[in-house]
């Protein structure tokens, strides 16, 4: 299946919306973070058939009630026509979630895995989890795959691999 992958900025904390398209011109939101009007007017030429959100902190979810009441959808539901998985990576939220798509080799991680950073736990996280999950995706998740964070720029497993080892040897955050 072949993608296109956008990214909107959106919000005072400026937050990752990501669309992906498939070829039938089919949409997903991840993390529509705020800026309602902005993501609608994108995503215009195309059908939106889901709506994906990686946790439930404000600058994630900002526009989310709106989505869903213009498009007639509910977050989370799984989209038949996206071959993902639905990983748990609580840390930064209990509830944190990633969303991996295998045959792309892409993972959306929120506020899980940035560039040379991971997410904080002191908003309703914790620490141990945060561990527990970062080991988690060393061992299950490829090397190659391109991680797509919830705030500044996409990264690989692979680029971050020592960063995250280097965390879980010191095994405190």
């Amino acid at each position: 299946m072949i993608m296109k992958l956008f990214s909107l900025v959106v919000g005072s904390l400026q937050e990752n919306c990501y669309i992906l398209v498939n070829e039938k011109n089919e949409a997903l939101v991840i993390d529509p973070g705020d800026e309602a009007e902005k993501i609608i007017s994108f995503l215009q030429p195309y059908k939106v058939v889901g709506i994906l959100v990686t946790h439930f902190h404000f600058d994630h979810v900002g526009a989310l009630k709106q989505l869903e009441n213009y498009y007639n959808l509910k977050a989370n539901q799984q989209v038949k026509e996206f071959n993902y998985v639905v990983l748990k990576t609580p840390g930064h939220t209990m509830d944190s979630i990633s969303f991996y798509f295998s045959n792309e080799k892409i993972m959306f991680v929120g506020d899980f895995i940035f560039l040379r950073g991971i997410g904080r736990t002191d908003l309703g996280g914790d620490n141990e989890l945060m561990l527990a999950s970062i080991k988690k995706t060393l061992e299950e998740i490829p090397d190659d795959t391109i991680l797509y964070p919830g705030h500044g720029d996409w990264t690989t497993l692979k680029n971050e691999k020592d960063y995250l080892e280097e965390i879980i040897k010191k095994e405190k955050l």
